[in-house]
């Protein structure tokens, strides 16, 4: 049950609802604190039953166990969130790297890094490829999503949200597919680039219609990704990063339109992309399809905090700006959060203790409109 204090999972996932579909609130805040806080790697457990480097080999024995100790993290978390006054949900999508994302509907090979995984191969060497391309539910990758999201379940705890896996946009899914010569082909063989990111939009809603309709879990539980939730089961969580790297009009084109199409098909989109695309900020603001924006900070790149202005105002009253930098990092705190007292933002912020943060949290409050 959710504490008096609101600082239960109900009452969050209240408040995200309230921010969500009901539009209410200028902040959504997300905090965080390091005294205390056991390490954790990317394949072990809070009891250390699970030591290895993701890997296919890994993947093919593990899935269902990695399923299990992801759970039983996201549960610790819960009960750390309880020393918060913030908004923050434990959530979850499978995320074992871009070249793994593409294999859903390739079956290819993929090299596995620390944090992420390639693609060996591009799969669209020639336009007739395209015609080869469909989510084959029989995929040996499609079956470790599906191990892993039936072990999650058997650990699973009321109160966790999640999504069935971070899928890539159209032009990211077809960047992978098709290699760079994809923004090559943008300009010379612009029909044909067209109809593989039609393929792309179909593959995804089929691929997240069929893991929900096998995992009952993911049609019933919450929905979300990097504490950000609601309490409908529909959230689709897309990487967006090739948005950064074309033209806005390119990215009206190629990107928009689609993501319009999975926002429709599949559920609202969570779009995340890089501060590499701060100019592109009022173009993807303008996707019915999406219910946050994400920025994730790239070094040498401009700060959000640091470039506020009118226009960034205007794009988070159409769509939310999660906005990834430690609000602490502002130079001037408080004039940062008047500015962005005047749209609807999400917001970070990191300290030593609970309370400090909690005393963070007080002072963003304090600044929401009323």
């Amino acid at each position: 049950m959710a504490n008096d204090n609101g600082r239960g999972w109900q009452a969050r996932l209240a408040r995200q609802d309230r921010y969500f579909k009901e539009g209410k609130g200028n902040f959504l805040i997300l905090g965080g604190y390091s005294e205390g806080q056991p390490e954790r790697t990317r394949t072990h457990d809070i009891e250390g039953q699970i030591d290895g480097l993701l890997s296919e080999p890994f993947l093919k024995d593990h899935a269902y166990d990695l399923g299990i100790q992801t759970a039983l993290w996201a549960t610790h978390e819960l009960a750390v969130r309880e020393q918060l006054d913030d908004d923050a949900l434990p959530c979850h999508a499978i995320d074992f790297g871009v070249g793994s994302t593409a294999s859903l509907f390739t079956g290819g090979e993929v090299s596995f890094h620390e944090c992420t995984s390639y693609s060996l191969d591009t799969f669209v060497k020639t336009w007739d490829d395209i015609d080869r391309l469909r989510f084959d539910p029989d995929n040996r990758w499609v079956h470790y999503d599906l191990e892993f999201w039936r072990g999650f379940s058997s650990a699973y705890t009321p109160g966790l949200a999640i999504s069935p896996h971070f899928f890539r946009s159209p032009p990211d899914l077809a960047n992978d597919l098709r290699g760079n010569q994809l923004f090559i082909d943008m300009h010379d063989e612009p029909e044909q680039v067209d109809r593989l990111m039609t393929v792309c939009a179909d593959m995804t809603i089929e691929a997240a219609a069929f893991l929900r309709n096998e995992i009952p879990l993911l049609r019933e539980a919450p929905s979300g990704i990097w504490g950000m939730a609601t309490s409908s089961p529909d959230i689709i969580v897309i990487n967006g990063d090739t948005v950064d790297l074309i033209s806005v009009e390119m990215g009206e084109r190629f990107n928009h339109p689609h993501i319009d199409r999975i926002g429709r098909e599949a559920g609202p989109v969570f779009f995340h992309h890089h501060t590499l695309g701060v100019s592109r900020v009022t173009s993807v603001a303008k996707m019915e399809g999406i219910i946050v924006q994400n920025f994730i900070y790239d070094m040498k790149a401009p700060k959000v905090l640091e470039i506020l202005d009118d226009d960034w105002i205007e794009a988070s009253k159409r769509v939310p700006i999660d906005v990834c930098q430690d609000l602490t990092e502002a130079e001037d705190l408080d004039a940062v959060l008047e500015t962005m007292s005047h749209g609807r933002f999400i917001v970070h912020c990191y300290a030593e203790t609970s309370d400090e943060c909690n005393e963070l949290i007080a002072r963003i409050r304090s600044h929401e409109s009323s």
